[in-house]
């Protein structure tokens, strides 16, 4: 879900990207560079070491227990935060490259973009080149340094039923609806854009899927329609599929709605902002127990920590049974919440106990969930997230 970034101004991004590029100097500076020598890199060697990330990134694919694994079979953790590249959708204005740098330099492995549809589809099948060419700017910054990225394509949020940035003419009764039937043409786009490119870890075609009454089968009825559509376009990418809501549970029986031409390199994703404040965790909906973390409020108490793994065994079990890797597509809690920075240790040692990838909520937003201070500069507890 959750918190969406605020828009950036050009004065903004400029601060930005001095306080970045002066912190990443100050870093090299500081982590054992030889007497005389300065930390900085010069251009050739910024392009060297730019050129050898980007040739670094493999093609992954997934297996039924790994969500990323290289060509060689070698599984690919990948962690990071989501990222929000297109922040206007008549304007190129986007992360500077020093964000996407110091993202790898912290030692972040991928980064997960937050995309709204609206932005992309603004009438039906016009197509906002702008748009378009600002994600393709912020995938080749990731990729130039050797990040991976998963594409979050269709953020639901808000009102109604999830559909806040759902293009108006193409509303149906909940956004997983709509998605389903009339965003077809907008995921086989970016397929069709982005699907061979290299750093396009997968697909995470729709966010948070709201469905209400709630109805698994449903949703994953409607996964079949979206995962054939993606593969008419893109025959090897991953594409991850989320719960109603995030991080609802859902039966095993509900995958028999699920009936794609190819089900090969699939995902469950699972966003995790559970505190452990009600045992397992869900409601008699089978929806995530609230309040919880996503809220910027809600805090955790560490006497509480079994019922994290209590709460995430549940989608591993499940997922184990229909033979589906998990990662975690969110995780977060607010800056000023109590416990804040044990439950980012107690969720990190949870998910790497697992051999769980994952991706924070979020690296820039109007402070609630921010990674960032307001200079640019990274908040102390983000290394928690490594």
């Amino acid at each position: 879900m959750r918190r969406l970034p605020s828009a950036l101004t050009p004065a903004l991004t400029t601060a930005l990207t001095t306080a970045l590029t002066a912190g990443l100097a100050l870093g090299a500076a500081g982590c054992g560079s030889s007497p005389g020598r300065s930390g900085a890199l010069s251009g050739a060697d910024s392009r060297s070491n730019s050129d050898a990330a980007a040739a670094s990134l493999g093609k992954l694919h997934s297996t039924s227990t790994q969500a990323f694994v290289r060509a060689d079979g070698k599984a690919v953790r990948l962690d990071g935060p989501n990222v929000q590249p297109v922040w206007d959708a008549s304007s190129r204005d986007t992360w500077p490259q020093s964000a996407y740098t110091a993202i790898k330099a912290k030692g972040f492995t991928s980064v997960r973009f937050v995309l709204f549809w609206d932005d992309f589809e603004p009438r039906k099948g016009a197509w906002n080149e702008t748009a378009f060419a600002t994600l393709s700017t912020a995938l080749g910054r990731a990729k130039s340094v050797g990040l991976y990225v998963v594409l979050d394509c269709v953020h639901l949020y808000g009102q109604p039923e999830g559909q806040g940035r759902v293009p108006a003419w193409a509303r149906k009764a909940d956004g997983m609806g709509a998605v389903a039937a009339n965003g077809l043409r907008f995921l086989q786009q970016l397929a069709a854009r982005y699907g061979s490119n290299p750093a396009l870890a997968a697909y995470d075609p729709v966010n948070e899927p709201y469905r209400w009454p709630v109805n698994h089968r449903s949703v994953l009825a409607d996964y079949t329609k979206i995962v054939n559509a993606i593969r008419a376009k893109d025959a090897k990418t991953s594409i991850a599929l989320e719960p109603t809501y995030g991080d609802a549970r859902v039966p095993v029986s509900a995958f028999a709605s699920f009936k794609p031409a190819k089900r090969a390199d699939l995902i469950w994703s699972v966003h995790d902002y559970y505190t452990g404040n009600a045992g397992v965790g869900f409601d008699r909906n089978d929806i995530g127990t609230s309040p919880n973390a996503s809220d910027g409020r809600t805090g955790y108490k560490p006497a509480d920590k079994a019922n994290l793994a209590k709460h995430l065994q549940v989608h591993l079990d499940m997922a184990r049974k229909v033979k589906l890797p998990v990662w975690i597509g969110e995780f977060g809690i607010g800056a000023r919440a109590a416990g804040h920075d044990q439950f980012i240790k107690d969720k990190v040692a949870l998910y790497k106990s697992k051999g769980l990838g994952y991706a924070w909520w979020e690296y820039s937003d109007n402070g609630t969930f921010s990674m960032l201070n307001s200079n640019g500069s990274w908040k102390p507890w983000a290394s928690l997230a490594r």
